[in-house]
């Protein structure tokens, strides 16, 4: 591939992926590259204490929480931002990227509705969510998200105040791919957290749908529990800090997304020349 292609084509990128700042972080490897980045959650709670199932479609599980996502759209119950802090090569630790001063990499994450809840246990209560559909964005802009808005910070259903109102360009999208659970393959996203701590975790397998970084993670090299292949898998832990409350996230979370082997490993070489220049970019237009 020409060099001159390969720069413009990373130049030209934003990254578009839906998980921060203080405490939270998700770590995308791709073959031999790892993102590490950091995240606030919007979600739903408050199913109760109560043991047993709560509800098993989507529609009636709106009905049954007593704090549903805050600024949720179209009934989902799981959104939020992250900020890619660095890319590193997993084999040698060797640092790629990094963010600022004047590049970023930003996103968001949402559109994951309950489709089945059940609780369990007595003296520390646990929730288990089945999720649907979920879609991730992320972007390479100008400058850092700002977490302190909270959920009002959210412009519409697909965007939020200083990620996606200002200049950048989509690098990578997702979406959450079903087959999460063994035996039941219509669940793309499954949470377990207790109820007294609103800590525990979660996974989903997503599936590349664009972007100018989508040749680098379109592998389809992660089986889910069904037989069915993605490009990426993803874990997370999470739990509820000063930070996240006062802002009004529900949480901030950790945990990795990790993809097959890279398709031109020889191109993301230049990976770091590419953002590179997009800085230069900027500074010759000021």
């Amino acid at each position: 591939m020409n060099m001159k292609k390969i720069s413009g084509i990373v130049a030209g990128a934003a990254l578009a992926i839906g998980l921060a700042a203080p405490a939270s972080a998700v770590t995308l490897v791709a073959g031999d590259i790892k993102i590490t980045i950091n995240a606030f959650d919007a979600g739903t709670v408050g199913y109760g204490n109560t043991s047993g199932v709560k509800c098993e479609t989507a529609a009636v599980c709106d009905t049954k929480a007593a704090s549903p996502a805050p600024n949720a759209y179209n009934g989902e119950d799981t959104w939020g931002i992250f900020s890619v802090q660095s890319i590193s090569r997993v084999s040698d630790g060797s640092l790629i990227w990094t963010a600022g001063p004047n590049e970023f990499m930003t996103g968001m994450f949402g559109g994951i509705h309950d489709t089945y809840v059940e609780v369990s246990g007595n003296k520390s209560p646990q929730t288990l969510a089945l999720g649907t559909g979920g879609w991730l964005n992320m972007y390479l802009t100008s400058q850092n998200y700002n977490a302190s808005y909270g959920p009002n910070g959210r412009l519409g259903e697909f965007g939020y105040k200083g990620i996606t109102d200002v200049p950048g360009t989509l690098a990578l999208s997702a979406n959450f791919g079903a087959g999460v659970l063994g035996g039941d393959p219509e669940y793309t996203y499954t949470s377990s957290f207790a109820n007294n701590t609103i800590s525990g975790g979660g996974q989903g397998f997503l599936d590349v749908t664009g972007g100018s970084m989508a040749y680098t993670f379109d592998t389809d090299g992660q089986m889910d529990p069904n037989g069915n292949m993605h490009d990426l898998f993803l874990k997370v832990t999470y739990g509820q800090t000063g930070a996240s409350a006062a802002a009004g996230w529900t949480v901030d979370a950790s945990g990795d997304v990790q993809g097959a082997a890279v398709p031109e490993p020889g191109s993301l070489a230049l990976l770091g020349l590419g953002l590179a220049g997009v800085a230069g970019l900027r500074r010759r237009r000021k």
